[in-house]
């Protein structure tokens, strides 16, 4: 690991698990094991270096964790489920990643407002193709995919949140059956 990606994921850790007003500079560096001059090598402040950990620890992990639904060839809504149902790869004590970031900071400053909506937009996107997929695949019919793709995305969060609130994963589960039944409703029966 280079002295930025160490960087970088020690900053995502602190600020995930304490949020970006609770943790300083030196707190990261510390942790980190480096001094300011290699923080500052890579970032001229906190807000750059926490910008550059939305771009590789929350774009990147939406990006990798959903796309992977996108390659295959069939059973787009199954495909989808089966990450969803795949609880243990979600935190439930800490919630979602993105959604923390966004409570805390989006309504605080423009540039993390802004970073955090390509994260979200880009969510909301790979659910969109999925779906798009499945509707030419004719798993689902519904009239407004890409607000289908909406709802899908605030449903997948706000099921984290509320899995987040009691520190239990079986809510989360419970949740995402919920939605999994309102797909059972759009889904095209052969």
């Amino acid at each position: 690991m280079t002295t930025k990606e160490k960087l970088l994921a020690v900053t995502f850790e602190e600020i995930y698990k304490n949020g970006y007003y609770s943790v300083s500079v030196d707190k990261i560096l510390k942790k980190a094991e480096l001094n300011k001059g290699s923080m500052y090598h890579y970032f001229k402040s906190k807000k750059e270096l926490v910008l550059a950990v939305i771009d590789v620890h929350v774009y990147g992990y939406i990006d990798k964790k959903y796309s992977a639904i996108l390659d295959v060839e069939e059973n787009y809504i199954d495909s989808m489920f089966n990450v969803l149902r795949n609880t243990d790869s979600f935190n439930h004590t800490l919630g979602c990643r993105l959604n923390s970031l966004v409570q805390e900071l989006s309504h605080h400053d423009d540039d993390f407002k802004k970073a955090l909506e390509k994260v979200y937009l880009n969510f909301e996107d790979i659910i969109y193709r999925v779906l798009k997929k499945a509707e030419q695949n004719k798993e689902i019919e519904h009239p407004d995919i890409k607000e289908l793709a909406i709802f899908v995305v605030a449903s997948i969060e706000g099921c984290l949140s509320t899995s987040k609130k009691s520190q239990d994963g079986k809510i989360f589960a419970n949740c995402i059956e919920q939605l999994a039944y309102y797909f059972e409703k759009i889904k095209i029966k052969s």
